[in-house]
């Protein structure tokens, strides 16, 4: 007899294509597939979460930041109850146009994700570039779990619609995915503008209208709305064009935007990366290696309306053979795998089947609560209460480095002997976190015990990505700069810090300053030439600068590149040939 498990998946609700495919309808699926399970997707900002996380028979973590779930997930493993980790894309580097960009890739939030992953008992991808990327850092099984088409699928011929009087080619997506589509923009600009047949459909921010600059009589614009809302726009398209530049982000990407295409009777173009190896191996479709190759794609297909059928005819089979959610038993073959032989807890208040739960929402986590007091009210010299309140919620969460973090400065502040060595424990229990080593530098008042920790400090600097390094950088810096008013007898430390970051104008000054007192004068002039030539650009520039987004320069950067690569990649197959 089948048993009455309990699935909880605490995730979000947002009505995007990520959370309908990774949560929302597999688990609709799943409950099906197992009708006498309890299927349960809860908001994780639920104030029930924990309390459910501690008793269900399998929990599932999508995107978590929640380093409060670390003592539920021990305390599960101690009653034999598994927790799997889900995500969805490569955290460490998302796109300059992305939301997930900032904060949410910073060295923190990466090390959040990472203690997570760590924990759980098992990981969930959607495809073989994230899998690759995690195996290189978890010693964990990773299952991959593709996303499929959720529904079943008509007869080809009932939804295939032939060219008529235009020919209409599509794209859609998030700002995440704006500079792949702007890589090929001036393609589909001049296709437009030669081809009178020619229409190019776009769903997205408005923003495309002006940045892909095609004529307003040759674009049909949707505005970007829900998953139902993008499938209807996937309805009027005959081909889809999925550029994709190749980045570490975009090789950790699944299929799923060609898949959906496909589903809907359009024909995706391809390009050869990771994400869509399977699909074009699988159906034998060449992918297009450079503008030219796309460019001689569409005109194929605009001329010869019946390989076009022939080739969306193929890829929908594959599609409906081998992609369809209903039809696909993987995920439920693994959570059947990680589950106990008895449910662990009947005591709930719905019965079997597929349950989306919000509930009342949880105003602070356990440890955010302490964190929030404490940041509100600084203690200068904490009673031993307040101190062993923060030590006694990390005795529960030993793994929290935000905790571990404030029961050192409290204890610093209130000159308890060993901090030291246990600051110097924590270095090493989170070795991507470095602000136990910014709170030795700033605690630290002989020179002697100082240089030591700037080159530990300096040494774990240099192995961060640039974009993760920022993240430390006024803090750094402005350390630096104490130090060096302070008359620092070894200049060396300063002079790594600047080479790694060679514009940080405020530690080029104060650096200047330390050549000057010591009689460098050639040395002190180089850098007061930079720092004029710095200020004179600024001020010329400050209207301009004042407007445009860093953000947007990156993405433009990473566009054109990718214009450059393709065009190199038409140079070199002509004269090959």
């Amino acid at each position: 007899m089948v048993q009455e498990h309990t699935v909880l998946q605490l995730t979000h609700f947002k009505k995007i294509g990520d959370n309908y495919h990774r949560l929302i309808w597999p688990a609709r699926q799943l409950a099906k597939q197992m009708p006498a399970w309890r299927v349960i997707n809860m908001l994780a900002e639920a104030k029930a979460h924990y309390e459910w996380a501690e008793r269900a028979d399998l929990l599932v973590l999508s995107q978590s930041l929640d380093l409060d779930l670390l003592p539920v997930i021990r305390r599960r493993r101690a009653r034999g109850l598994k927790t799997l980790a889900e995500y969805a894309d490569n955290f460490y580097e998302p796109p300059p146009s992305s939301s997930a960009a900032g904060q949410s890739s910073s060295p923190l939030a990466c090390q959040r994700y990472e203690l997570l992953l760590n924990a759980c008992d098992a990981i969930i991808v959607t495809g073989p570039g994230l899998r690759d990327l995690l195996a290189s850092r978890f010693d964990k099984d990773i299952h991959i779990l593709e996303n499929h088409y959720p529904y079943e699928l008509p007869d080809f011929e009932t939804i295939w619609h032939r060219p008529g009087k235009t020919f209409a080619i599509g794209w859609g997506g998030s700002p995440g995915h704006v500079a792949d589509l702007l890589s090929i923009a001036p393609l589909l600009r001049r296709l437009s503008e030669r081809h009178g047949q020619i229409r190019i459909h776009l769903m997205g921010d408005e923003g495309l209208i002006r940045q892909t600059r095609i004529p307003p009589e040759r674009l049909v614009f949707k505005a970007w709305g829900s998953i139902d809302d993008y499938f209807d726009f996937l309805d009027d398209l005959q081909l889809g064009v999925v550029p994709l530049i190749d980045t570490p982000f975009n090789r950790c990407r699944s299929d799923i935007k060609a898949i959906e295409m496909i589903s809907r009777g359009v024909l995706p173009l391809l390009p050869p990366l990771l994400p869509y190896r399977g699909i074009l191996e699988a159906t034998g479709m060449a992918p297009y290696h450079s503008l030219e190759e796309l460019e001689a794609r569409i005109l194929h297909y605009l001329d010869n309306p019946s390989a076009l059928e022939a080739d969306a005819r193929r890829l929908y089979d594959y599609v409906k053979a081998r992609r369809l959610g209903q039809a696909r038993t993987e995920r439920r073959d693994l959570y059947q795998s990680m589950m106990p032989p008895r449910p662990y807890s009947q005591d709930w208040p719905m019965g079997p089947g597929y349950h989306e739960v919000q509930g009342p929402p949880l105003e602070d986590t356990p440890s955010g609560r302490i964190l929030q007091r404490f940041a509100k009210q600084p203690v200068v010299r904490p009673a031993q209460a307040a101190l062993r309140e923060v030590r006694d919620a990390l005795a529960d969460n030993p793994q929290h480095p935000d905790l571990a973090l404030l029961a050192l400065t409290l204890a610093a502040q209130a000159g308890e002997r060993g901090w030291r060595d246990e600051a110097a424990a924590c270095q090493a229990r989170f070795p991507r976190d470095l602000r136990f080593t910014l709170l030795l530098l700033r605690q630290a008042r002989d020179p002697a015990r100082r240089a030591p920790l700037w080159h530990d400090l300096l040494a774990r600097l240099e192995k961060e990505r640039p974009a993760q390094r920022e993240f430390y950088r006024r803090e750094i810096i402005d350390i630096m700069c104490r130090e060096l008013a302070m008359q620092m007898d070894d200049l060396s430390s300063a002079e790594r810090l600047l080479g790694l970051f060679p514009d940080a104008l405020p530690l080029r000054h104060a650096l200047a300053l330390a050549y000057e007192q010591r009689g460098e004068y050639p040395r002190a002039l180089e850098s007061f030439e930079i720092l004029s030539e710095a200020k004179q650009t600024s001020e010329r520039n400050s209207e301009y600068l004042s407007k445009v987004s860093a953000t947007w320069l990156d993405t433009w950067r990473d566009i054109l590149e990718e214009r450059c690569r393709l065009a190199r990649g038409a140079s070199v197959k002509r004269s090959s040939n």
